[in-house]
């Protein structure tokens, strides 16, 4: 390592910590620092609960290594070269510093990291470890080794084509797969894959090659992993156990590191790419612009709608659905993370049904709390959605004062804005509740609930997320700095659980004082009164924002 690289990494780490110290005078930056220390005050003070010692329970630390280093390859390999700050590059690449040292300069900040992870563990985990300072250890060492792979794979992306790092990022998918797969089949006794996939009907097709269910229940590997699977995190063995354990993960940092400064590949040309990419990117996220910058070349006008709907007003939601017709990495993500999410919900309700078909008992009101609690789950769904269909005002920051100009009022233009996310948002909703109804139907009373709760909270969360964005849109427009900190989007996720207090707050009274029958539907009732009040609250707000940046922008 040059020392003049560690000097200049140590500067400018120290410049970093006194201007965040600084920054602490904010009121915004101040509010998100003691939120987080809160959070981790909070964590230390139950750390001697039961659900901590689950968490590092042989089958957890297996299942959180995996994540680790699948993630972190995929991750690595995705970046396709290495990212530095646009003033390293400048000082870096035309300095006579070797390809080594600036890889084991780039490495600097993930070592700290390791550091600081690896005493949170501790801090958090050490009544429930028998070796705790060796799992820490351990722990440090296996995040640096990751470190060290996620570093190659994005050097090697960086120096293949596209088409082939296409294939190659399918084909990891497709291996990840496989190992979650068995992992969860084994370790967890959970059947990922369906069951008409194991029929014999399906093993014709693939004779005479193992199925992956015969994987799965081979005694052999399940054996091993039972054996591996004890209970605690590290059971009492001898001294040199100890060592061994320690010396396999010191190994796997050193032989990474070995191999990373072998590879035979130029990082200039892919990192200073990546860098100006990166750089691009957080200018268009300060902006208020979209991240995704699509071909327009490739993509023909659209034909005009025929419908009346589409009129008018009706235009600007014509006009997201386009944007949304050619998003499909958007949706396609989307669809993934939706059948991920719904299949574990819709797998936790499969289960309770056939373990109450084997012969299980369970009360009929405890089974519908516990199919309230599912769909209660996929209303978080929400959450995750509304920023992956950014189809609103979002889209739209260099055409507010266009849209301005056209004859329809503020409130109709806001409430067009927010529509084709919304709808989006319900449409995987009810994919969701379709998948769990394919164990069992739901009440019509539930199912009523779903038809009116659902929309009040879309419509609340994508509301919260575009005022948000017109807040720091009207303030590029005077003249002021508009850049989205993270300080300001944890605050932003805050007031998006914030906005339901109210509704809920009365909810929670109409059902404490009401009782018989009536109870749980005039509590559902009031809490849909008070939230479709503040959903039409915030598109007010959005409308009056909108006239705002009009004068802020004329002001200029």
């Amino acid at each position: 390592m040059n020392r003049a690289l560690l000097y200049l990494w140590f500067v400018l780490l120290k410049r970093r910590g006194l201007h965040g110290i600084r920054g602490l005078r904010r009121p915004t930056s101040l509010i998100g620092f003691a939120a987080w220390v809160f959070f981790l005050c909070v964590l230390f003070h139950y750390r001697d609960e039961a659900v901590f010692a689950q968490l590092v329970r042989r089958e957890s630390l297996i299942g959180g290594a995996m994540i680790m280093l699948g993630g972190s390859l995929f991750m690595g390999f995705l970046q396709r070269g290495l990212v530095f700050e646009p003033p390293d590059v400048e000082f870096l690449f035309t300095s006579p510093f070797t390809q080594r040292q600036i890889v084991v300069y780039r490495l600097l900040p993930n070592y700290l990291y390791a550091l600081v992870q690896g005493l949170v563990f501790l801090a958090l985990f050490a009544s429930h470890l028998k070796h705790p300072l060796l799992t820490a250890v351990c722990m440090m060492l296996f995040q640096v080794a990751c470190f060290h792979l996620a570093t190659g794979a994005a050097i090697f992306g960086g120096t293949i084509s596209e088409q082939a790092h296409v294939r190659v990022r399918w084909m990891m998918l497709g291996v990840y797969f496989v190992m979650a797969a068995l992992y969860l089949r084994v370790a967890w006794d959970l059947k990922v894959v369906p069951s008409f996939m194991s029929s014999p009907l399906t093993q014709l097709f693939f004779y005479p090659a193992a199925t992956l269910s015969d994987i799965g229940t081979e005694p052999v590997l399940r054996e091993w992993m039972l054996r591996r699977t004890n209970t605690g995190a590290f059971p009492a063995r001898a001294l040199w156990e100890s060592a061994s354990y320690l010396g396999v993960f010191a190994g796997s940092a050193v032989a990474s590191f070995w191999l990373l400064l072998k590879l035979r590949a130029n990082i200039f040309e892919t990192s200073l790419a990546t860098t100006t990419r990166k750089a691009e990117r957080r200018v268009r996220l300060q902006q208020g612009r979209s991240l995704a910058v699509a071909n327009e070349s490739r993509f023909r006008s659209a034909r005009l709608p025929k419908g009346s709907l589409f009129h008018g007003v009706g235009a600007i939601v014509w006009k997201h659905l386009i944007v949304a017709s050619r998003s499909k990495r958007e949706l396609v993500l989307a669809g993934a993370f939706t059948l991920i999410y719904t299949g574990f919900l819709a797998a936790l309700r499969g289960l309770l049904h056939h373990l109450m078909s084997a012969g299980g008992e369970l009360p009929a009101p405890q089974v519908a709390d516990f199919d309230r609690g599912l769909l209660a789950m996929l209303c978080f769904l929400a959450f995750f959605m509304q920023r992956t269909f950014p189809f609103d005002f979002r889209r739209d920051g260099h055409h507010l004062v266009g849209f301005r100009t056209l004859p329809i009022s503020p409130f109709a233009l806001a409430l067009a804005e927010i529509t084709v996310p919304t709808a989006f948002c319900l449409a995987f909703q009810a994919f969701g509740v379709l998948a769990l109804m394919i164990f069992g139907g739901f009440d019509g009373r539930v199912l009523l609930y779903l038809l009116f709760g659902f929309p009040a909270v879309a419509l609340a969360l994508n509301g919260v997320w575009n005022l948000h964005y017109l807040l720091a849109a009207t303030k590029r427009a005077g003249g002021k700095p508009g850049s989205a900190s993270p300080v300001e989007v944890l605050m932003v996720a805050v007031l998006s659980f914030l906005i339901f207090y109210p509704a809920g707050w009365v909810g929670l009274q109409i059902g404490r004082y009401t009782f018989g029958s009536y109870s749980e539907p005039l509590a559902f009732g009031g809490w849909l009164l008070i939230q479709y009040s503040v959903d039409f609250l915030l598109v007010l707000m959005l409308a009056k924002l909108v006239q705002r940046f009009e004068v802020s922008r004329d002001s200029q």
